[in-house]
């Protein structure tokens, strides 16, 4: 039965208050709106419509599966005429953290996932019958450069098979509709830490919310209003009470994530993201203390993807989500081999910047051995500048300027950063940030100039390096001259820079 958020919030703190649960009355559905802590969520392309624009490249798909598709074809009783047997009673939903973001007011990220309890069949002939196009590959062929060579010219609604199970049955969709794309999962037993043996089976709703990893991932909103508000929400877990006492609560209980170090550090990253660690049981920070060690068993490239999600968070601190796995014992498991330093000054929260406590973390190490592929590019090319602009000193050589320059024009952080960066962490003379940042300003030295006439020549301070007869230039000597060159300009910026 649908509750009220005010009755659905009674009855499971009712719930969790009791010493025995059995028989107690856990509320699945809540409807959203009519003036509780949560909005339904909403979608139209109908121009016509108030709710226009809200989501409106899901509503081709809404009605997709309100439309409903034959399935086959059978005999009447009666008349023995043929007679098509129609696919109904299947219905969409948002799921997982897509409702997770909606209730929270975030920006989704990535595709929006879709559940619903067809069967992969039932999907096929339902997005067929109502105006999408089958495509293979997840819509393209490899090597081509058409990102969709199977779609018909001017086709604005496609979908793929985006998993399968070892028998080549899909489970999961990809759906495209005028560039947006959406996940479209069917209910299953099991998902998550699945290898190639394993067979996903269909599953109820119930069956598929017991399989995902967090109360607060295992909600669905029913979409069955294209063109308005969709509010029923269907809870199995708790999700939503413990998202609103800031409580990270593992579907199974803590001993679910004995042996699944993916799912401790997705613990950690909700915990960051919408709870507090310091609000945790004892018996739970035991718990994650003990089996620290087995984040060293996962692999890599999944685990720094779930660390720079926890780092990148939206609204959040990045030097909290470092102080949390610190209180844990897990960034030496994380960063091994690596010097790691867990003191994190209240600095590094207001410089607002996610990859600075990163760079102060490991600016014990030499940058250069810092080499991580699992790791994000460009927030390594950050990292590695940060910790090397510590180092900076206004009786540095040409050689550092060089590498200094470099790693601050490829890293893109900004002058302003830079200098917070430097006189707040490093402790550096701020006219001493000022001129470096002066000096990156200014125009480069080069070795060909153009005269007054529009002529292209060889500027003066490098006339010595060309042979007058040959033209044969000094590479060698071009190069370190730019460097002293550069040099000076900067220590003629220092100058300029220093307090009378």
């Amino acid at each position: 039965m649908v509750k009220t958020f005010e009755e659905y919030k009674q009855l499971r703190e009712a719930n969790e208050n009791k010493d025995d649960k059995s028989g107690s009355e856990v509320a699945t559905s809540v409807s959203l709106g009519k003036g509780n802590d949560y909005e339904p969520f909403q979608c139209s392309d109908d121009p016509k419509s108030e709710h226009y624009g809200k989501n409106a490249a899901l509503s081709p798909i809404v009605r997709a599966f309100k439309g409903g598709g034959n399935w086959g074809w059978s005999k009447d009783d009666t008349s023995g005429d043929d007679k098509p047997v129609k696919i109904s009673g299947k219905k969409l939903y948002l799921a997982g953290g897509s409702v997770r973001s909606h209730l929270m007011g975030e920006k989704g990220n990535g595709d929006i996932q879709l559940a619903t309890n067809a069967s992969p069949d039932e999907v096929y002939h339902l997005m067929k019958q109502n105006g999408f196009e089958f495509v293979t590959d997840k819509g393209s062929v490899k090597g081509s450069k058409d990102p969709n060579p199977n779609k018909t010219e001017g086709s604005k609604q496609s979908f793929w098979v985006e998993m399968k199970n070892k028998n080549g049955r899909p489970f999961t969709f990809g759906v495209n509709v005028n560039g947006t794309k959406f996940k479209l999962d069917t209910f299953r037993k099991a998902r998550g830490k699945m290898t190639d043996d394993d067979e996903p089976e269909p599953g109820t709703m119930g069956d598929d919310s017991n399989s995902r990893d967090f109360s607060m991932n295992s909600m669905y909103i029913e979409l069955g209003n294209e063109n308005g508000q969709n509010d029923k929400l269907t809870d199995h877990h708790g999700g939503v009470h413990h998202m609103a006492s800031g409580k990270v609560s593992p579907n199974g209980g803590m001993d679910s994530m004995k042996g699944r170090p993916d799912k401790m550090i997705r613990y950690m990253r909700f915990m960051h993201g919408y709870g507090d660690h310091k609000n945790m049981s004892t018996e739970d920070k035991k718990f994650m203390t003990d089996n620290a060690p087995s984040l060293g068993k996962l692999d890599r490239k999944y685990m720094m993807g779930e660390f720079k999600k926890g780092m990148d968070k939206e609204g959040s601190d990045g030097r909290g989500f470092l102080k949390s796995l610190a209180s844990f014992g897990m960034l030496d498991h994380m960063f091994p081999g690596k010097h790691i330093d867990t003191d994190f000054p209240k600095e590094l929260s207001e410089l607002g910047d996610k990859q600075a406590p990163m760079a102060w973390m490991l600016r014990m190490n030499d940058p250069s051995m810092l080499e991580d592929e699992d790791m994000d590019a460009d927030d390594m090319k950050k990292i590695k500048f940060l910790i090397k602009s510590l180092g900076m000193t206004e009786n540095m050589d040409q050689h550092m300027l060089e590498d200094l320059m470099s790693g601050y024009t490829s890293s893109g952080i900004s002058g302003r950063k830079l200098r917070e960066w430097g006189t707040k962490m490093g402790k550096l003379d701020g006219s001493l940030m000022d001129a470096f940042i002066a000096h990156a300003k200014s125009p480069r030295v080069k070795v060909y100039q153009i005269n007054d006439e529009g002529v292209e020549g060889v500027d003066e301070a490098f006339l010595d390096l060309f042979d007058p007869f040959t033209g044969q230039k000094d590479v060698f000597g071009i190069d370190e001259r730019k460097r002293n060159l550069e040099l000076d300009g900067f220590r003629k910026q220092v100058e300029y820079m220093r307090p009378m």
